[in-house]
């Protein structure tokens, strides 16, 4: 499954984002695609998990407070 994260900034590094997601998730692909402003940076991830899982994921990312922003996940719908 596809989760969209959102809400940190560009200067963010993938290791950075892998080490704070091993907590909920196992990360099989993560790309990050930076913003046009500071906060608008997002990230694509793909985990290994059925659509229950990745809701709960979701759900415990969102609101999550990391490095200074709140951050804010969807599961993708594609």
């Amino acid at each position: 499954m596809k989760i969209i994260l959102a809400g940190f900034t560009s200067d963010v590094t993938e290791s950075e984002l892998r080490e704070m997601l091993s907590r909920y998730a196992e990360v099989d692909e993560l790309e990050v695609i930076p913003g046009d402003l500071p906060e608008q940076t997002v990230a694509i991830l793909t985990i290994e998990a059925s659509n229950a899982e990745a809701h709960w994921v979701s759900r415990r990312l969102t609101g999550l407070y990391w490095r200074g922003h709140s951050l804010r996940a969807y599961v993708s719908l594609f």
